[in-house]
């Protein structure tokens, strides 16, 4: 039901995620539907504490990371192609359409402390609040940039790894203790 929820917030936006539509693509009777999720609150809040738990498990692999966190920060800080296929940026996605809604204060909230925590990693494996942020600007820069590593021709990096790898080069100098 929460994934039905998620995925109809993802594609059509929130007012697309009515209890009649969860319900019909979580294949339940809407009375089923309220049984566990009584109100819209009830699913957002599902939502949420998804995100929640998503960012914990992000979190401690980007902590434990072989190569570091700025290196599996920036490596996987481009959305999935396919939403459908990646839980994570799906929920992301699905957050922060309910977020920009402006109804759901607590979507901004879960927004923020995902940030804060990402941030956090990164400062304490940098140790410099200025390259901490610039890390995390750079990340949402990626996450953010449709098509950010386009094919030659366009004076753009001919392979997405080569971009990916020049740019946690630049940032892991910029982050080498001086």
């Amino acid at each position: 039901m929460l994934d039905a929820f998620e995925l109809l917030v993802v594609d059509g936006g929130e007012r697309a995620a009515t209890f009649d539509a969860v319900a019909a693509a979580a294949g339940v009777s809407k009375g089923g539907l309220l049984y566990h999720f009584p109100s819209r609150e009830a699913l957002v809040d599902g939502l949420i504490e998804r995100l929640t738990g998503l960012v914990d498990d992000d979190v401690a692999r980007m902590t434990a990371a072989p190569d570091g966190p700025v290196d599996y920060f920036i490596r996987t800080s481009s959305p999935a192609p396919v939403l459908a296929e990646a839980p994570f940026d799906r929920c992301i996605t699905a957050v922060a359409n309910l977020a920009t809604s402006g109804r759901w204060p607590r979507a901004v909230d879960a927004l923020t402390a995902m940030q804060e925590r990402w941030y956090d990693v990164v400062l304490a494996a940098v140790g410099d609040p200025a390259v901490a942020r610039v890390v995390s600007l750079v990340s949402d820069g990626l996450y953010f940039t449709p098509g950010q590593f386009a094919t030659a021709g366009t004076g753009r990096p001919d392979s997405p790894r080569a971009a990916i790898d020049e740019v946690v080069a630049v940032l892991q100098r910029l982050a080498a203790p001086r």
